[in-house]
This record gives structure tokens, C-alpha cells and sequence, in this order.
């Protein structure tokens, strides 16, 4: 029998993951070298249905309660069988190279682009590999077109900058993380969307409502996860070039190399730039800004021979972004003279380093240090308001995992985290009033939080969390979250969380928009952290035909309340723009259907809904719907794969709800809307891709039918009067988008 190992999976998410065996596949070759295996089939003997190692090597199967034999199995390696103790809850398990010489073999399979996580006690959506691919995400922000749990719209009409919005409040109260790793804090979270090319990553995970403490305070409404490719990647050298009908041009590489054993690694490299100013709606400005970007990343994984792994990385940023009226020269225009526009030039620079330790025994049990650094530097005018500042941001954790049994284990930690800031806000030769409570404030943060796991096999996972954090401008913060996953049949599962989320508000870098109108930014009081509780409630249906899981079919509920929120409000009387913190009732509630079947081989047909109701207290508004957020959004996603996979149509159809405006006493509206509401309007994609051996090439066209909003700016023939303003935004700025592309792998 195979010696049992512990391994850590190196997730600041732990124990969400609950019953089941956790464990590696590392493969090994003649001379002994070691690395993790993806793809890999885990099964118990006997059973029909097993599951894969992920890119890491790694992989959760249930356990069956007892004593059984669990068989490993790739192409390519000699096939183990272990005799697994019912105690046992991790192992490792390493696949020496086959001595057989075979002729190569093509194996073909269709991985589902969006997917309900079955383990997980969270109520988490993925979006894997082939989904990013169902269209041309070239960034983070344009890869949740295909989900109606993230709404992607723009913030402004000059910047270019995208926000997402989840469970019908904006994107800043869903926590970003990096592998784990929790980043897009102050400076760098209103750009860091546009700043992850979909052709790096493998995977999102979006967890919704509270989770894990491991993870920090910030997550009010939920949580994304990004899975970056990995330095074990099989895919040698992946290149993607990308063209649009506005001339948008982008190339991205891709490069895994093995200089040692034990040592991987993998280069990213990516380019891109829209060289050019389109005004598809007549008004003078540019629809999206001329952009610039140079983005480089090194990631590297160590493997020890104890098991122990370390992971190690750094990335450098460089993008400029002109908009503005057609013709505008930042060199000779700008202010409050001559043409109007807006310049924004953000540098970054990020490194990081992830050490996971096994720490022996019959029981799991593994130690975590992750240490996290980002440097932000960002120069930006719009008109005759700008913002210069620079962020200094260093994250430090200890975690450590024990195994207690079966059905227990405990998960507790330490994290140190500091935000520093150099900033100036203008607005023309004026003195701001309140602008000392408009920038952000140095803050450090020091934090030891505790989460217990109770996992009965394939029936229940409780997970309960604590953590109490010292925080230097708010005091002691205590955080309490809790999840609960029952699985009432075979096929049916139901989940509920409740917890509580809090977040240090930036005004500015929050509400980018703020910077895209005439109005003064008043803030009379100072903020106070943004406080939040979150409750949800999930079930998922699993239906199998003919032994075969042919259908998912999730519903679920979340409402958030809060009980203080910064509120940055445009809709009260006089030349200003109010910041004040609430007073009053505000929440959001959040209801959706997914339905995921494949009725056929090849055939996958995604439909979802969501309707929103999200309320706050306002100054003058008095109780009233959230401006800017859509009630409702529907979503059908069709994908066929002729055999083998040579051809692959993806057709995307949105219909996308009101949306209530900034009342109509203080803003001149736009001539398409009624009632103070935005209208309905349907949104279209389609792509098709050919498949070579290597090669893939593929076309698509992004909102077919042309729709946008018509007047996105008001006043823009006078972007010096009090009536100027960009930032009223409801849907596409942008009409129909033609493209070509290509991905080549080795």
C-alpha cells in the first residue's frame, strides 16, 4: 500500500470544501521529479462515477463512510490502487510514467462553461476554461456576460472603467481575490478588473452572500475567486491574438517551462491597445477612451520532497487612457478651456509569495504563509477635476489546518494587512469643502479569526467562523459567518449562510463617476466603515436520466441589509454631489433561477433570472429604489460542438431590466427614457470557432442588434455648464462589435 500523505491545498477558503477525501496526484518520472497532475481520474473501485484532479493536481471525492479502495488513473502513468481507511481524510498519490511507448492518441471532451459547485457549502457558480471561451473575454470584466449573478456595466461615458454589480449592490462590496489571495483594494480596485486578460486565467469561482472568515471582514455580498494558468499547465505555449471592428488589438502569451526538477514556471505576457475614437452616437465624445496597456506577469511553484509547496510570483502594470471630446489634446486642451477631456495613467506593481507545509500524522493537517505586496501609483484628470495618488498595500497570513476526525476540523489564523496613501483631489482653482474626508486614510489592520468544519459523509457540512480584527481608524471589528450544507437526497441539496461583512469606504476611487461631471463633492461628515448582515438560502436539483446527469436546476434567495452604508448621493437640490453616511433603512434582496441541461450529446442550453429589489434611505429622496440597478435580468446561453469538437457555436441572448434614474428635479434626462425609468432592451452575442489540431480560430459579433443608450451624457455641447454629466449610465455605450481571433497551443 502507498504511504499516506498529507498535502495542503493552498486556499485561504478552507473548510468550505467539507466531507470528502481531499488529496494530490503528483506524477514521476524516471529520474524521480515530481509535479501535480491535472486531469487525472479518481474513482472509487466499483463505482461508476469518480471525479478529476484540477490544474493543481488536486481533488475532493465523497467519502463512503467505510474502509475502501480508491484508484487513480491517467494516460500515460501506471494506474495505483489504495487501500483507504474510513478515518483517513487525505492522502497523496504519485503516478510513475508509463514504461509502455504507445502511439499518441487524441482524447476529446466538453467541459460545461458554467457550472453549481456540488461540494462546496457555499452556494458557489464557476465559470470554467471553456466558458471564458464562449466569448472573446479579454478582460476580467467582460467574462460574466454568459451569468446573471454579475452584471458588468460602465461607470461613466469617459473613463472606459466597467464595475460589476451582484446581488443588486455594486461591485465594491464583492471581495476580489487572486488564488486566494485577497486583492483590487483602494486605488487599484476601480481599474483591476480591465486589468486580468481572459486569456490568463483558468477558472472564476463566484461565491455569493458571507463566506469563509479565512478571506477577511470585506465580503458583504459575495466573493470572486480567479484561477490564474498554472506553472504545471500542460499547455507549454499558449498564444491569443484578438482584433475588433474598432481596431482593438490585443496579443496574449502564455509560457510553462520545467528548468528544474521540482521548479515550474509560468510567464504571461500581454499587450493591447485601441488606437481608436468612435462616436457611434453623434454627440461629440468618444464612446470609449484610447487606451494603451502593457501587462507582464512571472508566476513559479517549488515542490519539496516533504510535500511542501511553495508558490511565488510578480507582475508589472503600465496602461494610459485618453476620452473626451473627438479631437481632444491632453498636451494643449484640458481644464476649463477648449475642448473637454480626460487622462488617467495607472502603473502597478505586485509580488507575492504562498508556502504550504504538511505537517505529518494520520490526520490532515497542514500550515499556510502568504505574504502579499502592490505598489499603485495613478495620474488622472477629468476636465478640470483630477486625482493624482500612489498606494503602498502589504498583506500578511498565517493559517493553519487541523484534522480531528472524520467528521471535524478546525482552521485558525493570523493576518496583518496595511493600506498607505499620497493624494490630491482638484476641482479647478477652487478649494474642495470636506476634503479631508474624501481621501483615503492610512489604515492597518490586524486580525486572528477561528472556523470549526462539522462534515458528515454525503449528508451534511456545518461550518462555523469567528474573527476579531483591530483596525486602526474603526476600532475592534468582531466578525461572525456560518454555512450549512444538507444534501435531502441524492440529487437534491440545500444550503443557508448568514454573516456579517463590513468595508473602509473610498469615496472617490468607489464612485469613479463623481470625477465625470460639473458637480462639487461635498462631504460634511466623517465616513464611517460600511456595515452589513447577509442571509441566504439555496437549493439545487440534480436530474439524471438513463444513470446520466443531464439536467441542474439551482434556485436561491439573498437579502443584505445594512446598518451603516457611505452614501454618495446626486440626487439633491443645488450644484453638488452629498456624501454622507446613512441614516435609515438600506438593503438589497436578490432572487434567481438557473437552469443548466444538456438534452443531447454536444448540446448545452445555460437559461438564468434574477430580479432585484434594492432600497435606500436617501437626504431628499426620502425611502426609494437604488438608482442605476436593473430589477431584473434573463439570460439563454445555447452551445453546440459538432464531433470531436472541430466546430463550436455559442449564442448568448440577454433581455435586461429598468433601471431608476437620478430624479429628474436636479437632472436633465435623457430623451429615450419614461417615467424616471430606463426602457427594457435585449442584448445579442454569438461566436463560432474552428478547431485544428493545435489551432483555434474563431469569430464572433458582440451586440448583434446594435442597441446603446441614447444620450449617455447630458449637456455634452457644454461640458463647462452645472448641467454637465457622464455619469448617468444604464446600458451599452457601445453598438454592434465585430471580431477575430485566434488561440494557438502547444
Amino acid at each position: 500500500m502507498k504511504k499516506i500523505f498529507l498535502q495542503l491545498a493552498l486556499s485561504l477558503s478552507v473548510g468550505a470544501s467539507g466531507a470528502g477525501i481531499h488529496g494530490v496526484v503528483l506524477g514521476v518520472d524516471g529520474s524521480g521529479a515530481s509535479a501535480p497532475l491535472a486531469g487525472a481520474t479518481v474513482y472509487w473501485q466499483g463505482a461508476t462515477r469518480g471525479v478529476t484532479t484540477d490544474s493543481s493536481g488536486i481533488f475532493t471525492i465523497p467519502h463512503t463512510g467505510s474502509s475502501g479502495r480508491l484508484v487513480v488513473t491517467l494516460f500515460g502513468y501506471q494506474a495505483d490502487t489504495l487501500s483507504v481507511d474510513a478515518t483517513v481524510a487525505h492522502v497523496e498519490v504519485r503516478l510513475r510514467v508509463s514504461d509502455y511507448a504507445l502511439d499518441e492518441v487524441e482524447v476529446h471532451g466538453r467541459q460545461k462553461g458554467t457550472s453549481v459547485s456540488r461540494l462546496s457549502a457555499v452556494s458557489t457558480e464557476m465559470i470554467s476554461s471553456a466558458g471564458l471561451k464562449k466569448l472573446a473575454c479579454c478582460n476580467l470584466s467582460e467574462s460574466f456576460e454568459n451569468s446573471a449573478t454579475v452584471t458588468v456595466g460602465f461607470s461613466d461615458a469617459v473613463s472606459g472603467v466597467k464595475q460589476i454589480r451582484m446581488l443588486g449592490l455594486a461591485g465594491i462590496y464583492t471581495q476580489m481575490l487572486d488564488e486566494s489571495r485577497p486583492v483590487m483594494r483602494g486605488l487599484s480596485a476601480t481599474y483591476g478588473l480591465s486589468y486580468l486578460p481572459g486569456s490568463w486565467l483558468e477558472g472564476i469561482q463566484i461565491s455569493k452572500g458571507v463566506s469563509s472568515v479565512a478571506g477577511g471582514y470585506d465580503a458583504v455580498t459575495g466573493q470572486i475567486n480567479v484561477e490564474h494558468r498554472k506553472p504545471t499547465s500542460p499547455d507549454r505555449l499558449h498564444v491569443n491574438a484578438y482584433l475588433n471592428s474598432d481596431y482593438r488589438s490585443e496579443l496574449n502569451v502564455a509560457w510553462a517551462a520545467a528548468p528544474a526538477p521540482g521548479l515550474h514556471n509560468v510567464l504571461l505576457l500581454h499587450a493591447s491597445g485601441d488606437p481608436r475614437a468612435v462616436d457611434a452616437n453623434g454627440d461629440g465624445f468618444a464612446d470609449q477612451p484610447q487606451a494603451r496597456q502593457i501587462n507582464v506577469a512571472d508566476r513559479w511553484l517549488y515542490t519539496f520532497g516533504s510535500g511542501a509547496m511553495l508558490r511565488a510570483g510578480a507582475r508589472l502594470l503600465s496602461e494610459t487612457r485618453q476620452g473626451g471630446q473627438l479631437g481632444f489634446d491632453r498636451k494643449t486642451d484640458g481644464g476649463d478651456t477648449l475642448k473637454y477631456g480626460s487622462y488617467i495613467a495607472n502603473r502597478s506593481l505586485n509580488a507575492y509569495a504562498k508556502l504550504g507545509i504538511p505537517l505529518g500524522g494520520s490526520r490532515r493537517s497542514s500550515a499556510a504563509l502568504v505574504a502579499d505586496y502592490t505598489l499603485h501609483e495613478q495620474q488622472s484628470f477629468f476636465g478640470p477635476k483630477s486625482y493624482n495618488g500612489a498606494e503602498h498595500s502589504a498583506y500578511l497570513s498565517g493559517l493553519l489546518e487541523l484534522g480531528l476526525g472524520e467528521r471535524h476540523s478546525a482552521t485558525f489564523g493570523l493576518t496583518l494587512r496595511g493600506d498607505f496613501y499620497e493624494e490630491a483631489y482638484r476641482f479647478g482653482r477652487r478649494e474642495v469643502a470636506g476634503l479631508r474626508y474624501l481621501l483615503h486614510e492610512n489604515e492597518l489592520v490586524g486580525g486572528a479569526f477561528g472556523e470549526y468544519t462539522f462534515a458528515l459523509a454525503n449528508k451534511l457540512t456545518a461550518i462555523g467562523g469567528l474573527r476579531v480584527d483591530q483596525n486602526s481608524l474603526y476600532g475592534t471589528l468582531v466578525t461572525p459567518r456560518a454555512h450549512v450544507k444538507y444534501d435531502l437526497t441524492e440529487t437534491l441539496a440545500a444550503r443557508a449562510s448568514a454573516g456579517r461583512g463590513r468595508r473602509s469606504p473610498n469615496v472617490i476611487t468607489d464612485n469613479i463617476w463623481v470625477m465625470a461631471n460639473r458637480r462639487d463633492l461635498l462631504a460634511y461628515e466623517k465616513p464611517r466603515m460600511e456595515d452589513a448582515w447577509t442571509f441566504g438560502l439555496s437549493l439545487v436539483k440534480y436530474v439524471r436520466v438513463d444513470n446520466q446527469e443531464k439536467a441542474t436546476v439551482s434556485m436561491d434567495f439573498f437579502h443584505t441589509s445594512f446598518a451603516n452604508q457611505l452614501i454618495v448621493d446626486q440626487e439633491v437640490s443645488g450644484n453638488r454631489i452629498l456624501v454622507y453616511n446613512l441614516s435609515g433603512a438600506s438593503y438589497a434582496s436578490s432572487y434567481q433561477v438557473d437552469v443548466n441541461v444538456e438534452p443531447v450529446e454536444r448540446l448545452g442550453i445555460y437559461a438564468t433570472f434574477r430580479y432585484s429589489d434594492a432600497r435606500v434611505q436617501l437626504r431628499e429622496m426620502g425611502f426609494a429604489r437604488r438608482p442605476l440597478v436593473e430589477n431584473f435580468k434573463g439570460l439563454l446561453n445555447v452551445s453546440y460542438a459538432t464531433k470531436f469538437n472541430k466546430w463550436m457555436l455559442d449564442v448568448t441572448a440577454q433581455i435586461n431590466g429598468q433601471s431608476r434614474l437620478p430624479d429628474s428635479r436636479y437632472v436633465a434626462y435623457d430623451y429615450d427614457v419614461k417615467d424616471g425609468y430606463s426602457p427594457v432592451y435585449p442584448m445579442f452575442y454569438a461566436q463560432v470557432t474552428k478547431r485544428y489540431r493545435t489551432l483555434e480560430v474563431y469569430l464572433g459579433c458582440e451586440n448583434i442588434a446594435g442597441y446603446m443608450q441614447k444620450n449617455p451624457i447630458i449637456s455634452p455641447a457644454n461640458p463647462s455648464s452645472k448641467d454637465f454629466n457622464a455619469g448617468v449610465i444604464w446600458g451599452p455605450l457601445m453598438g454592434r462589435k465585430l471580431y477575430l481571433g485566434m488561440r494557438w497551443t502547444v
